[in-house]
């Protein structure tokens, strides 16, 4: 896969070298043998005019390399720093926290990796900021439940890795200010697997690091992404990876009420997430201060019975798709789609939204619409987020032939676009 050149990853490296200089390590090559850029010679628009539509010898990324590269130090460097930015990471991220994150310092990232990696920190440092509040997390994680040196070590790579792959991905689907649709989404589904794949590729870190990055979207009830995978098919590290990857996404909003609303995101649904974890997470970030901030309003009470419709109904045509479903593959797939919206059906009714009394006397407190409002847009969330997996597994499954049967039920899960997606942030709550 990486000795095609991607033009969204070279558009990155030759964008670091107008801040950094970018020199080629080894003599660079194409399929043919023919020399493109020689060892020694920096990275310049000339070399992205020859390297498109080429075939390489080997991955460019192992022929180049950057002064300054980003490392475990760096991220040990910035740590306090950041951490007095977003006090809510400070909760978790304690003293145990950073002094692993200290005897990291000499970790040996591979040069490769190492490359991407300071792209990403000069020419998105929206995308670092994440990177590096996820690091932090995940060491405080490691730290609180005890961890082995070797789990916390590998977790505490993954998290520096995570979303490597989205550097190979058009930074449209990225950064995009409208709702993608379910046909949009492949696109930025694929990071997870194409950071894996990466470093199995141009590293010879160890392969859990690989299969951790690949599954950090993936959920425990099967409800993630790129594969759908359920607990037993994940790496029992991978999950750690995903509740620190959602909660430093919005613990780095840094406002009034995010540990609230992470310790919702994370138990709405509590099939999702592996439960120490979670306990962890929401243990350290509770504090008797805490509110929601009272953002909700009257039209979340609405919205809540819309959502509770729209969960049944899509319940109902999953169901009847399991019974009546032309081939194995639709009912199969139709069947796991009802596992996950019984879960959403019964986190609805748990948290009180679908309870019309309760309902009424929210309306006159703040703090309960505020939070009544998140629930819904967790759920909304999810019902986009399982239109898009089953519009994906589709679309893979026989060139796209069963889409037409899935239509229907696509068009069911997928929310109307009352509201943008959250750029790059959301991908962690995805």
């Amino acid at each position: 896969m990486f000795d095609n050149v991607n033009p969204y990853c070279l558009d990155s490296l030759v964008g670091l070298s107008e801040q950094r200089t970018v020199l080629a390590s080894d003599d660079i090559y194409d399929d043919r043998g023919f020399k493109l850029w020689a060892k020694g010679q920096p990275v310049s628009h000339d070399l992205q005019d020859k390297l498109l539509r080429r075939r390489l010898r080997k991955p460019l990324e192992t022929s180049l390399e950057v002064e300054d590269a980003l490392s475990f130090r760096d991220i040990s460097a910035a740590a306090v720093e950041f951490i007095e930015r977003f006090p809510h990471i400070g909760r978790i991220a304690g003293r145990g926290a950073l002094g692993m994150l200290r005897d990291l310092q000499s970790f040996p990232v591979p040069t490769p990796l190492r490359l991407l990696l300071t792209a990403a920190q000069v020419n998105d440092p929206r995308s670092f900021q994440h990177t590096l509040s996820t690091v932090l997390v995940c060491a405080g994680l490691a730290d609180r439940a005890g961890m082995s040196e070797h789990d916390a070590r590998l977790l505490m790579v993954a998290a520096l890795l995570h979303d490597i792959g989205e550097i190979y991905i058009k930074p449209d689907y990225l950064k995009s200010a409208y709702r993608l649709g379910p046909h949009e989404w492949k696109h930025v589904a694929s990071h997870p697997r194409i950071g894996q794949m990466l470093i199995q590729e141009v590293s010879t870190l160890p392969s859990a690091v690989a299969l951790i990055v690949g599954q950090h979207h993936e959920r425990l009830d099967g409800s993630g992404y790129p594969n759908q995978w359920a607990r037993a098919r994940q790496h029992p590290l991978s999950n750690w990876l995903a509740v620190a990857d959602t909660a430093s996404a919005i613990l780095a909003r840094a406002d009034a009420g995010a540990p609230l609303r992470v310790a919702l995101a994370l138990r709405v649904v509590p099939e999702e997430y592996d439960r120490q974890a979670v306990g962890v997470m929401t243990q350290a970030l509770r504090h008797s201060g805490d509110a929601y901030g009272g953002d909700g309003d009257a039209h979340c009470i609405q919205r809540a019975g819309d959502t509770w419709r729209q969960v049944v109904q899509a319940a109902r045509l999953a169901a009847s798709l399991c019974r009546e479903g032309t081939e194995a593959f639709v009912r199969t797939l139709a069947a796991a789609t009802a596992s996950v919206l019984s879960n959403l059906e019964k986190s609805l009714r748990a948290t009180g939204v679908v309870d019309t009394e309760h309902l009424c006397f929210a309306s006159s407190d703040g703090e309960l619409l505020a939070e009544i409002g998140l629930v819904v847009r967790e759920t909304e969330w999810r019902l986009r987020n399982l239109a898009r997996n089953v519009h994906l597994q589709a679309e893979i499954h026989a060139g796209g032939a069963t889409l037409g049967e899935l239509a229907g039920l696509v068009a069911a899960l997928d929310t109307p676009a009352a509201t943008p997606d959250v750029p790059r942030a959301a991908l962690a709550a995805a």
